[in-house]
């Protein structure tokens, strides 16, 4: 490619991302310049537990952990610094308390809780992300592609009657890791007029090594409306599938947290 041509491409491809510049500068009815998410989720989590020694043989340790229906807090904020690109905040934390009874030993961190003994578990799982957006569209649609990272920290206690050197105790394991981790999200807005607007978001995460690494994924569609012009409601349905690699030289754990339901917001613009 000669000199000549490179700057034909080179001046094709700043207009056309000038043309997409100068669209979002005008700024789409389906974005504000500072939007806030304050509100509630609440999901039907359910846990998976899989413990293993650090050669990799299984040491009978599998439970599943019904979690339930409750309420946690979920805060979001986005705001607009460019016209066409932004900055997204994003925050929940989950916290867990059951009981359930075992139908088998289960062993984890060299402790063996016994067959048909109650396990009481308390687990807590919290993630917050921050990603930089670039949005492309029209008046009423965009698309979004943004890039970012998450931190992530999850900890479970596991307590119940347990056998150690073969006498009968009541025993507990706990641990506690947090990580970080690159962020990618896609998403789609659509206003069909300045007070109503729908989306559609999903974003993944994924950090390999370490003493806590696994995957992320989080999809969402919802509705805004807004009856007044800077104060209205959010209402979306969405899930979370989370994978978590616990390493250690001596002991491991593999976790597996399904988060799905509704959550709804107040949301505010300016």
């Amino acid at each position: 490619m000669n000199i000549a041509t490179s700057l034909r491409t080179a001046v094709a491809a700043a207009l056309v991302l000038g043309s997409l510049g100068a669209s979002a500068s005008e700024r789409s009815l389906a974005l504000d310049r500072t939007s806030v998410w304050i509100g509630g989720y609440y999901p039907d989590a359910t846990l998976e537990v899989n413990a293993h020694t650090a050669t990799g043989t299984t040491a009978n340790g599998h439970v599943d952990i019904d979690a339930g229906h409750s309420t946690i807090g979920r805060f979001r904020v986005d705001f607009l610094a460019l016209g066409s690109q932004g900055l997204t905040l994003d925050y929940y934390t989950l916290d867990r308390s059951r009981g359930r009874r075992l139908n088998a030993a289960f062993a984890y961190d060299d402790i063996v809780f016994d067959g048909d003994a109650e396990l009481d578990s308390k687990f807590g799982f919290s993630v917050g992300s921050v990603a930089w957006h670039w949005w492309f569209g029209g008046d009423t649609d965009v698309f979004g592609v943004g890039l970012g990272a998450a931190y992530y920290k999850a900890d479970l206690r596991l307590s119940g009657d347990a056998t150690e050197a073969g006498q009968p105790v009541h025993a507990s394991a706990y641990w506690s890791e947090s990580a970080a981790a690159p962020l990618l999200s896609l998403g789609y807005k659509h206003a069909f007029s300045d007070a109503l607007r729908v989306y559609v978001t999903a974003m993944g995460v994924r950090k390999s090594g370490g003493s806590l690494g696994g995957h992320i994924i989080d999809t969402r569609v919802g509705v805004e409306w807004f009856p007044w012009q800077n104060i209205g409601i959010g209402a979306e349905y969405g899930g979370e599938r989370v994978h978590l690699d616990r390493e250690s030289r001596r002991y491991g754990g593999d976790f597996d947290i399904r988060l799905e339901g509704p959550s709804l917001f107040a949301r505010l613009r300016f």
